[in-house]
């Protein structure tokens, strides 16, 4: 028995450690990362900026190239040499945010650029904070215990979320909007519905799936609210560009469709490992088909088929007890139809949530166990050092197939692993009985 206790002694302390460390590397990243590097010139708020400033004009905000130029001069900032203009600005940059989002950003527009980015870089960290420890009020335990800290700890020191921070990229404010949603789900339906439309409104394709949860689970009141706010957030926003005669629709396929062009952003065929900062399916099976088309017929194969089981799981047999399971699978799914990037893989602290309220299950520490990789930007470090490229671009030996397969797209292996994971925890669970039948 005294060794017994000892041992338990021991495990209680090392996971304090572990979230001390995790505190401390969160707090080193805050510092040294996102404050200290923080790209004021040219990040990804400037496209957003510029186009709701035009926006808040009246005039078009995605093709006034005119209009962006006189914007960006204002701020006095010196274009670099490759650029002359902002339409070059532009191509690199596609303004691919829907209205919704501009309307939602809009006092980012009323403020002087370096001012709009110090604004929303910490009015977002702060309301990720916030939401994030809304989320974990619902974990089952009191806040002094180990492993609520570890939630919150490892949430923080996610390295997604200060890629997103560093580059002032608004899935921050995203996944803090859904960290929101998904924790007042249960108790106060009409605030997440409200949440979760503001994620939609702003990224709806890191919101699309979370959106359809409260309908797939039948949560009538959250899933109405969620309806009338993206109603009511696109009926603003197109009213106002209607009464300025503004003809945005085509000139916003336009910049989607050079975004989604070979060779744009969204490109799975450039070469070197920058592609591997994408989180996609379609990353991975264009590794083992060579072919873009061939690539995105496979990857909508496999994501269909996924996202089907999943459903049907989902349906049948998640309730109230056991939602963090569904929540869980909604957030990997979000990552593998279309252009994800890193940052995107902040929303798999829903996965994290899951793992650390069963982590008594072997299944829920192998989860544990992957998302340790979610701590280390490897995709992005490997890009910075030379040394990757004759991996990339090397001759096809056995060592480049297992770095261009294996290793770099590692997050989307992951990826799939926890998906499999959750699929199987759920597949094993007892079927949920319609509202208002007791087990016999």
């Amino acid at each position: 028995m005294p060794l017994l206790n000892e041992s338990g002694r021991l495990a209680k302390r090392f996971r304090y450690l572990a979230v001390f460390l995790l505190f401390s590397l969160a707090l080193v990243k805050f510092v040294f990362q996102d404050m200290r590097t923080l790209a004021f010139q040219f990040n990804d708020l400037t496209t957003p900026w510029v186009a709701t400033q035009t926006f808040l004009h009246g005039m078009n905000p995605y093709n006034d190239i005119n209009e962006f130029d006189r914007i960006w001069a204002s701020t006095r900032i010196p274009l670099p040499a490759s650029c002359p203009d902002y339409r070059c600005i532009l191509a690199t940059y596609q303004s691919i945010y829907p209205p919704t989002a501009l309307a939602l950003i809009a006092p980012l527009g009323l403020l002087p650029w370096h001012a709009a980015v110090y604004t929303y870089v910490a009015g977002s960290t702060a309301f990720f904070a916030f939401a994030l420890l809304v989320l974990a009020q619902r974990l089952p335990l009191p806040w002094n215990d180990v492993r609520k800290l570890y939630f919150v700890a490892f949430a923080l020191a996610m390295a997604p979320l200060h890629s997103g921070i560093h580059e002032a990229n608004l899935n921050t404010l995203v996944v803090a909007f859904l960290c929101a949603g998904m924790g007042l789900l249960a108790n106060r339906p009409y605030g997440s519905g409200i949440a979760i439309a503001m994620a939609m409104c702003l990224k709806p394709q890191v919101g699309i799936f979370f959106f359809a949860y409260p309908w797939l689970r039948k949560k009538w009141r959250a899933a109405f609210a969620s309806l009338g706010a993206c109603t009511f957030v696109s009926a603003c926003s197109l009213i106002w560009l209607n009464i300025h005669h503004v003809e945005w629709f085509g000139a916003f396929l336009s910049q989607l469709s050079q975004f989604s062009a070979p060779g744009g952003r969204s490109g799975v065929e450039a070469p070197g490992p920058g592609k591997f900062q994408l989180l996609n399916l379609q990353i991975l099976t264009f590794q083992l088909t060579h072919s873009r088309e061939w690539s995105a017929i496979l990857a909508w194969i496999v994501f269909a088929l996924l996202a089907g089981v999943a459903i049907y799981l989902i349906h049948r047999r998640v309730s109230d007890e056991n939602e963090s399971t569904g929540i869980a699978i909604v957030a990997v799914l979000t990552l593998l139809p279309v252009y994800q990037r890193f940052y995107t893989a902040e929303v798999l602290l829903f996965v994290l949530y899951w793992a650390v309220e069963n982590c008594d299950l072997r299944r829920a520490k192998a989860a544990l166990l992957l998302m340790v990789a979610l701590l280390f930007p490897f995709a992005a470090w490997t890009e910075r050092s030379g040394i990757a490229m004759r991996f990339t671009e090397g001759n096809h030996t056995g060592l480049d197939v297992i770095w261009n397969d294996f290793l770099m797209p590692h997050m989307i292996w992951i990826e799939l692993l926890l998906l499999l994971i959750l699929i199987a925890d759920l597949s094993t669970q007892a079927q949920r009985l319609p509202d208002g039948q007791v087990p016999a």
